[in-house]
């Protein structure tokens, strides 16, 4: 079986595309800017303030188009293989992950801090995987999509 690797420029366009559809979807209940180039290196993607409350969240979006498919998101723990990067789980200074998975399209709501309290028991229970980009590899949790739902503030 041969490996896809993944292409950076067409997967930043994919994620442009996902960061369209996830705005529009909660900006009824969100006034959403962007983040900037810095917060975006520190994996902050947009910021939202809900409309009634008031309340502010830093928010980091992921999409994934194979979750639907295998019931498993995938939770990147080593962004960057060559250089031991680690990946968004431990690293994003979001407050909240906004998950997408794509078909079936549900979004998750997942406060990073509950996300990062299962992180050590997921790595125990679940399989790793990994995704082959052009020069690197990353790797990540295949974590079932019940843990999502159980952790998750809100799913729409």
């Amino acid at each position: 079986m041969k490996t896809q690797t993944y292409d950076f420029t067409a997967q930043l366009r994919i994620g442009q595309e996902h960061e369209r559809l996830l705005d529009s979807r909660l900006g009824d209940l969100f006034d959403i800017t962007a983040a900037t180039a810095g917060e975006q290196r520190q994996g902050i993607d947009r910021h939202f303030t809900h409309r009634k409350s008031g309340a502010g969240y830093l928010v980091e979006y992921k999409a994934d188009s194979k979750a639907g498919r295998t019931n498993n998101a995938f939770v990147e723990t080593v962004s960057v293989d060559s250089t031991g990067k680690l990946g968004w789980a431990f690293t994003s200074r979001a407050d909240v992950l906004v998950y997408l998975v794509t078909h079936p399209e549900t979004i998750y709501c997942i406060p990073l801090r509950q996300l990062r309290s299962q992180l050590f028991r997921w790595l125990w229970e679940y399989p790793s995987a990994q995704a082959q980009n052009n020069g690197y590899t990353t790797y990540g949790i295949l974590v079932p999509l019940t843990e999502f739902e159980a952790i998750a503030s809100v799913v729409y």
